[in-house]
């Protein structure tokens, strides 16, 4: 069963910013939890390690969470605009867009130019930069491999701005059968290519870096919002929960047996690819009904308001881990006489808690001195409200 929502000229849902935080954690989690052969998780897990590392290794959807989340909130907003107006202004959109994700965007990639001239960076990955700057990151990468500079998670960003050169043309000219023919055609064009991936000898690198493949996540999102049609999920609590369940259940699985892993390791084929993939878009799609008109006292304020600066923790999460790992805090634990276990958990601990504070400090003064000035511009070209600003009148 689904409600309907009934202010047209407003459209802002505190449970998709607790949503926003949920999917960022998960990638930080991937990226900051350890990897694959760690000697402390072999040590303290035996035998259970591969269950560990596959955990891991599923957190890495979160960002399909983030394609799929973005595609229904794009295609909501735009939907509703043409009922309210009879038209999709496609220039207030992409001004939009543009005072929302570029001023943080270039300011990190400065900032990623001064890591690879510091000590210890690469000088050589200005030249790789200069793909990011023209939003085909992702291209590159896929052909060439990553980096280590801390901006590399910034590749999705270029993904997304390909998401935007087609999203508004086609609310505004296609009345939502096509718009579902579309969405199956895109389904189709990116299993087709997953297969021919799939038959190739590929890295898995290469394949999640590839912006076709994670198009089927935005294809995800637009159903939802076409299915939904500007109503909300009515379901229980514990129906929610087991939703959460499966969609986890669901990403592990195509991790653990389809062997969708995002390593240096050769692809496990096309069919696994086409399965695995799928179940990331599905599960993403279940995460987002699970959360979608949750009542909002079940949502705690600091979720909502984490969920509010996500663009700015995903942005700068990879800083902060750099930074982090110049602290000495493996000797400082080692030195300290503390059994292996204590040590290990400790390290852990520290290694998560400390990277998270930083980014969450990070972000909460990037969005209140460099983003929220270009967010007051932006609601300027607003046609739908969707979102609250700090300090904003």
């Amino acid at each position: 069963m689904a409600a309907a929502i009934g202010d047209r000229g407003r459209y802002y849902r505190p449970e998709l910013d607790a949503l926003r935080f949920f999917a960022f954690l998960l990638v930080f989690l991937h990226h900051s939890l350890p990897g694959d052969d760690d000697p402390r998780v072999l040590r303290l897990m035996g035998r259970f390690a591969p269950v560990f590392y596959d955990w891991v290794e599923s957190c890495r959807f979160g960002l399909s969470l983030f394609f799929t989340l973005s595609a229904f909130l794009i295609f909501e907003l735009l939907l509703r605009e043409r009922e309210a107006t009879g038209d999709v202004s496609v220039k207030q959109f992409y001004y939009r867009r543009i005072l929302r994700i570029w001023p943080l965007y270039y300011f990190a990639l400065a900032f990623g130019i001064i890591f690879a001239l510091s000590p210890g960076g690469r000088s050589s990955e200005i030249h790789e930069m200069g793909w990011f700057v023209i939003f085909a990151a992702a291209w590159y990468i896929a052909m060439h491999g990553s980096l280590v500079n801390p901006v590399l998670p910034l590749w999705s960003i270029s993904v997304e701005e390909q998401f935007y050169l087609f999203a508004p043309w086609v609310i505004k000219y296609l009345n939502p059968k096509y718009l579902y023919g579309l969405c199956l055609l895109l389904i189709l064009t990116c299993n087709g290519w997953l297969f021919f991936l799939g038959k190739r000898s590929l890295f898995t690198h290469r394949i999640w870096f590839d912006t076709l493949v994670q198009f089927e996540c935005f294809a995800g999102g637009i159903l939802l919002c076409l299915f939904l049609n500007r109503r909300l999920p009515r379901i229980a609590v514990w129906q929610r929960l087991l939703l959460i369940l499966g969609a986890l259940s669901f990403w592990i699985f195509a991790v653990y047996p389809l062997h969708i892993r995002f390593d240096e390791g050769l692809n496990p084929g096309a069919w696994r690819l086409m399965a695995g993939y799928g179940l990331a878009t599905l599960g993403s799609i279940m995460l987002l009904v699970a959360f979608l008109g949750l009542d909002p006292k079940l949502i705690p304020r600091w979720a909502t308001y984490l969920g509010r600066i996500s663009f700015g923790l995903y942005v700068y999460h990879e800083f902060a881990l750099h930074i982090m790992r110049f602290l000495p805090i493996g000797p400082f634990l080692l030195n300290a006489g503390l059994s292996f276990p204590v040590r290990v958990f400790l390290n852990t601990g520290l290694g998560i808690g400390l990277p998270l504070g930083l980014t969450i400090l990070l972000a909460s003064l990037s969005y209140r001195y460099l983003e929220t000035p270009f967010l007051k511009l932006k609601r300027r070209h607003a046609v739908i409200e969707s979102q609250p600003i700090a300090g904003a009148n």
